[in-house]
């Protein structure tokens, strides 16, 4: 039986170029539709708006604190102008960038912001060996918003990275960037200064293999930094081949089960595995009765020794686990988010264990969270 959390609802944002404003579907229909992203420290969020080429910064009621944007896709901004104009707080600002597709970003405990964008094409770089395009950066911005440097492989200005994925802060303010190429996973692991700790690739032929599970096709699902500071938690998801028991010939894959694993980010090697529990759900069929089928369960981060995962959605019920790493105990919640809020959606777990949302209906876009910090101390102290 899963527990109900309560929903707060913090503000919302209409849609449009303004600063208080998102552009989540009216880019030019020519162009793919870019990131939105939202990460939050300290209750401030910061959301990243790739088909308006801007990252704003917010309170937790909503108020519009400072802004990063190009001005040739986003018009100048209105309320900080007038701000400024009426001597309001010197941290109110927004600074020109040319940005061109602000993505994956995090933000480190002196407020420097760290934001995907991606190279013009006379910087990209083509990796003969792995068949990839090179042309992402990982761009530094001090509390004022003014501009830094930028990570590449190397650290700082090194060669660019291919696709990103995400891009992560541990406790100590190191930069985690995790991206992807043609066949491999890039992990490189930076500290404060942006020189580099780790760079691990890990290989889609040599992902771990289940206890039990030789020949499974391996599907990974998420890369993140542990709340240790100093290794790697990598979920991945197995499927085996299915056959035909008449005939005996493939028919698909069918899933066989979800674990995580603990890696060290020098070698790539495991340091210790957990199995992630996959849910049972039964669909109702009104002409054979019901059906049961399994949830794949999604991995959403790490939050002290606790794994988040969103397992299912039942209507305005989505489930939610915490998989306690320690006693191996499964703790089930539900989190409430309608079938209309789901016209665009991303999640941000924060280290504490804050679970944010950020759900775009028809008409708004909403800002929500989850208070799960609360819950984590009750949950640690029934497993010891």
């Amino acid at each position: 039986r899963s527990v109900s959390v309560a929903r707060e609802q913090l503000f919302s944002l209409s849609y449009g170029l303004g600063e208080d404003q998102l552009d989540l579907f009216e880019n030019d229909a020519s162009q793919a539709t870019l990131k939105t992203c939202v990460t939050m420290r300290e209750g401030i969020f910061y959301i990243s708006n790739g088909n308006s080429a801007k990252i704003v910064r917010y309170s937790s009621f909503g108020d519009v604190l400072s802004m990063l944007y190009n001005p040739e896709k986003t018009p100048e901004p209105l309320l900080l102008k007038q701000t400024a104009e009426k001597g309001g707080a010197a941290e109110r600002r927004a600074v020109q960038y040319p940005f061109r597709a602000v993505g994956e970003l995090a933000v480190d405990s002196k407020q420097n912001l760290y934001v995907e964008d991606r190279l013009p094409p006379e910087r990209r770089v083509v990796d003969k060996e792995t068949n990839s395009v090179l042309d992402y950066a990982v761009l530094r911005f001090d509390k004022d918003g003014q501009f830094l440097d930028y990570l590449g492989q190397e650290g700082v200005g090194g060669t660019p990275f291919p696709y990103i994925m995400g891009v992560y802060m541990t406790a100590n303010d190191d930069c985690v960037v995790v991206s992807v190429a043609q066949s491999s996973w890039l992990v490189s692991w930076f500290d404060s200064k942006g020189l580099v700790r780790h760079s691990l690739r890990l290989k889609r032929d040599g992902l771990p293999e289940p206890p039990n599970g030789k020949n499974y096709i391996s599907s990974l699902d998420k890369i993140v930094p542990n709340s240790d500071g100093r290794s790697l938690i990598v979920k991945i998801d197995y499927y085996r081949p299915s056959v035909d028991p008449s005939t005996q010939s493939a028919t698909g894959v069918d899933f066989a089960g979800s674990w995580a694993y603990k890696i060290d980010p020098t070698t790539g090697a495991p340091l210790d595995r957990w199995e992630i529990p996959s849910v049972e759900k039964i669909a109702k069929d009104g002409n054979e009765g019901p059906k049961r089928y399994v949830k794949i369960p999604e991995f959403l981060g790490v939050s002290g020794q606790r794994f988040f995962f969103i397992s299912a959605d039942e209507g305005s019920k989505n489930d939610l686990s915490i998989y306690d790493t320690v006693t191996h105990a499964v703790s089930h919640y539900s989190i409430d988010i309608a079938p209309d809020e789901l016209y665009f959606n991303t999640l941000y777990l924060s280290g504490d264990g804050i679970l944010c949302a950020l759900l775009g209906t028809k008409y708004e876009a909403r800002l929500v969270w989850w208070r799960f910090d609360k819950l984590l101390g009750a949950v640690a102290r029934e497993g010891t």
